[in-house]
C-alpha cells in the first residue's frame, strides 16, 4: 500500500450543492462555508427516468462571489436507458451553467452498469473528441466498478475521478460503514496510479422494500409518500470523522481530497445539521446527549409531556428505552408503554426512525402522577 508521506494531513474539502430549486436557505449555509472548501460542485442538468430534463434555478452569483472553483454536474438517472454521446452532449451544451456562465468543469453522475464500462470509456472518449479543448471533464465512480478489469482504463480518461462510497445497495449495511469506505479507497488506491477524490456522505434517506428486500421507493430531502412506515437509513458522523482521521493519519498517494454529499441547509429534512456540518468541516470535537425532559402541559391539568432533547453537535439515535416514575402514562409513535422485568414503567422504542437532530425536540409520551 503506498501512502502520502505527510502524516495527520489536512485533506481538502469541496462540496455538493444538490438542490434542484434553490432557496432562502443555501446563501447562508454557502457564506458559513465558504471559508473552510477550496470549490462548489453543484447539480447542473438532469435527465429524469421518463426523458424530462431538469436545469435547476442556481444561483450563479452566490457561488461566482465566494471566488472557489465550480464545477457542473449532470446526472442520468439510473431508471433510464443508458444515454447515447449526443444526448449527453445536449444535456451538458442546452444548460445554463455551461451556455450562459461558461462554466467548463463538467463531471457527469452516471450509474453505469459495471458489465459495459468498456462501452462507458467509448463514450468518454467521443464526449471528448466533441467538446471545446478547454472543458474538463470528470466523472462519478461506484466501488462495484472496481470488478472491472478495464477500470484503471476508465480512471485514465479523466484528470481526477471521484470515488463515490456511499450507497443503499444493502440496507442492512446502511448507506455508509467507515471500514467498507476505506477498504473501497486503498483498493482504488491500489488499481490505479490515477489521482481521484472521495465523496463522503452527509445525508440520510428513506427507502421502502418489499418483503424480498427489493427497494421501490426512497425518500430524501422530504418526508411525502409514505407516512411513517419505512426504514430509515443515515450517514452517522462519527463514523464518517473515523474515515477521515484514518485518511489523514495515513494518506493514500493518489487521493487528492473529500468531496462532501451534500451541503446541508436548513430545511433539508434528511441531512446534517449545520452544526454537524460546521464541526465536522471545522475539525472541531463531535459530542452528542440527548437528555430526558418533564414538562407541564398546559392544556392538560397534571399530565406532563415527556420530551427528548438533543443537546450536542450530532445527531443521535433515539433511546431505546426511557424510563418513567408514575403509572398512568402512555407512548407516541414510536414510542409505546411497556413494564420492564423489574416491574417498572418504561416507554419501549418499537421503531428507529429518523435520528434526533442538534437542538431538536421530540415528545415521545406523557404520564401523570396520582
Amino acid at each position: 500500500m503506498t501512502y502520502s508521506t505527510h502524516s495527520h494531513r489536512i485533506l481538502p474539502q469541496e462540496v455538493y450543492i444538490w438542490q434542484k430549486k434553490w432557496n432562502q436557505y443555501l446563501q447562508p449555509a454557502i457564506e458559513q462555508t465558504t471559508p473552510y472548501v477550496i470549490g462548489w460542485r453543484f447539480l447542473a442538468g438532469e435527465f429524469e427516468p421518463d426523458g424530462q430534463v431538469i436545469y435547476p434555478s442556481v444561483q450563479f452569483d452566490h457561488l461566482q462571489e465566494t471566488h472557489l472553483s465550480l464545477t457542473a454536474v449532470y446526472r442520468f438517472d439510473r431508471l433510464r436507458p443508458l444515454p447515447s454521446v449526443d444526448e449527453v452532449l445536449n444535456l451538458i451544451q442546452q444548460s445554463p451553467a455551461y451556455q450562459i456562465h461558461h462554466i467548463h468543469r463538467i463531471e457527469l453522475d452516471l450509474d453505469w452498469p459495471t458489465s459495459k464500462l468498456s462501452l462507458y470509456i467509448q463514450l468518454l472518449r467521443s464526449l471528448k473528441a466533441k467538446l471545446p479543448k478547454d472543458v474538463r471533464l470528470n466523472i462519478t465512480m461506484i466501488p462495484d466498478w472496481m470488478r472491472s478489469p478495464v477500470f484503471p482504463e476508465l480512471t485514465e480518461q479523466v484528470p481526477y475521478p471521484v470515488l463515490q462510497v456511499h450507497s443503499i445497495d444493502d440496507p442492512h449495511i446502511g448507506l455508509f460503514n467507515n471500514n467498507t469506505a476505506l477498504m473501497y479507497i486503498q483498493k482504488m488506491n491500489r488499481l490505479t496510479h490515477h489521482p481521484f477524490y472521495v465523496a463522503l456522505p452527509t445525508y440520510g434517506l428513506k427507502i421502502q422494500t418489499t418483503p424480498s428486500g427489493t427497494i421501490y421507493a426512497i425518500e430524501g430531502e422530504n418526508d411525502f409518500k409514505t407516512g411513517k412506515s419505512g426504514q430509515e437509513l443515515y450517514s452517522n458522523p462519527q463514523q464518517v470523522r473515523a474515515l477521515i482521521e484514518q485518511l489523514q493519519h495515513n494518506t493514500p498517494i493518489n487521493l487528492r481530497g473529500i468531496i462532501w454529499f451534500r451541503l446541508p441547509i436548513a430545511s433539508d429534512q434528511r441531512n446534517w445539521s449545520l452544526d454537524t456540518w460546521m464541526a465536522m468541516i471545522k475539525h472541531q470535537n463531535l459530542h452528542g446527549q440527548i437528555m430526558v425532559k418533564e414538562i407541564p402541559d398546559p392544556n392538560t391539568p397534571e399530565a406532563i409531556k415527556i420530551t427528548l432533547v438533543n443537546q450536542g453537535n450530532i445527531a443521535l439515535p433515539l433511546p431505546s428505552i426511557v424510563s418513567l416514575r408514575c403509572k398512568t402514562a402512555d407512548g407516541l409513535f414510536p414510542y409505546q408503554l411497556s413494564v420492564n422485568h423489574q416491574g417498572k414503567y418504561i416507554l419501549n422504542l418499537t421503531k428507529q426512525i429518523a435520528p434526533l437532530n442538534t437542538h431538536q425536540e421530540r415528545v415521545i409520551g406523557w404520564m401523570r402522577c396520582d
